[in-house]
């Protein structure tokens, strides 16, 4: 997900964004402001322009520095103090995406398909709901980064793209049997006694985005995904299903 669609956890990772969703500059020319270390030295230069010249201190976007450098002096004192889900700049979403070609491909279907901001926004929002019920800062991270490590990019674009799509598909309430089957894991059980009679609409509809998620993945990919997936505990499968089933 880092210089996908949320920001980096990787202090200077290359294509992490902004924590405001803007691409800045300021002095120095540097970009992406989100991503910085903790630097004493330029925290204190940026105090002298705002105690000096505000204009300037405005006019070069150096606010949007200065939080970021009290971000990275927070994140280096305690990490699980920073929001791990903050969305990255659509643009430099757009660049990190663009480094593969599914990536590429993707970024393409979505500008033609009410544009490529909008359905980022989307996705970062609903990813955002889904890892923040996982647990705390600390929990958000580790599912994110095991996210990245163990998921081939093309399996991960897949998700963003199965997020977008969204629950907008009939489908015909799973029967009993089927129901029940899903009942028997932890999350399963969890979720069947807290949607009561929506239960067999909501399987039918977790069924059926599973299934159009693998078929636009090649087979070793979803052999990946789902290896990822079938290893999580209950409760971050129970709040994927929960947000997906609609």
């Amino acid at each position: 997900m880092s210089n996908e669609i949320v920001v980096s956890e990787n202090p200077g990772a290359a294509g992490a964004g902004s924590a405001t969703g803007e691409g800045l500059a300021g002095g120095g020319g540097q970009t992406g402001f989100a991503s910085l270390t903790a630097d004493p030295a330029r925290k204190a230069e940026i105090e002298r322009i705002l105690k000096t010249d505000f204009a300037r201190y405005e006019g070069e976007g150096l606010d949007k520095e200065y939080l970021a450098l009290l971000e990275a002096e927070q994140e280096a004192i305690n990490p699980d103090s920073v929001n791990p889900t903050r969305p990255l700049n659509p643009e430099k979403s757009r660049i990190g995406m663009c480094g593969s070609e599914a990536g590429r491909k993707l970024v393409s279907d979505w500008e033609s398909m009410g544009g490529f901001k909008t359905h980022l926004t989307n996705v970062q929002r609903d990813v955002g709901a889904m890892v923040r019920a996982i647990g705390g800062n600390r929990e958000q991270r580790v599912f994110m980064e095991h996210f990245d490590r163990e998921v081939p990019i093309p399996a991960r674009l897949a998700v963003y793209d199965e997020i977008a799509s969204g629950t907008g598909i009939y489908v015909t309430p799973a029967p009993a049997s089927e129901v029940k089957h899903f009942a028997s894991t932890p999350a399963g059980k969890t979720l069947v006694d807290e949607w009561g009679p929506s239960a067999p609409e909501k399987v039918a509809m977790l069924r059926a985005r599973a299934k159009r998620l693998t078929d636009n993945m090649s087979e070793e990919d979803a052999d990946d995904f789902w290896a990822w997936f079938e290893g999580l505990d209950p409760d971050p499968v129970a709040a994927i299903f929960r947000k997906l089933a609609g």
